[in-house]
């Protein structure tokens, strides 16, 4: 039977309030993992979209890294295998091989490894006339791939 089949599942979500310094960031959400595990003892945590940088076009490049290479894959890997349990991560911008970047959620299990990831397919792209202008598309590649998991 799978891990998350059966009884109750505790789900924490967090929510976190981003600054212009990666680094520190990660070590944040990384905190509050370690904070919910040991207060609530969930089976899944969940982090927002672009919790590792500012959420903004001009950032994306800067801040975007490769999965599972990277630095915010590294901690949220130790962070799942450290308290046994699975991890949403958010979002990330993810720099592919090809120097594309990507809108990208992990999913992490607990001995650490890498589930599956998700390429955000739906870029949010709006130009109002006369007011507000702003086109993920401009740095990010859409996404191909419906992903699936199986629990």
């Amino acid at each position: 039977m799978s891990q998350l089949a059966g009884g109750i599942m505790r789900l924490v979500l967090l929510q976190l309030k981003g600054v212009k310094d990666k680094t520190s960031n990660v070590l944040n959400a990384v905190s509050k993992i370690n904070q919910v595990a040991q207060k609530y003892k969930p089976r899944l945590v969940a982090l927002p979209e672009c919790f590792n940088c500012p959420y903004g076009t001009k950032y994306f490049r800067q801040y975007s890294e490769p999965i599972p290479d990277g630095f915010t894959s590294q901690e949220l890997s130790a962070a799942a295998k450290n308290h046994g349990i699975y991890i949403v991560g958010g979002t990330i911008p993810e720099l592919d091989e090809n120097g594309s970047i990507y809108n990208t959620c992990t999913i992490w299990a607990p001995n650490g490894n890498l589930i599956t990831k998700y390429r955000k397919m739906h870029l949010f792209d709006i130009d109002v006339k006369g007011g507000i202008r702003f086109r993920e598309s401009e740095t990010l590649a859409a996404g191909s791939d419906f992903t699936t998991l199986n629990s």
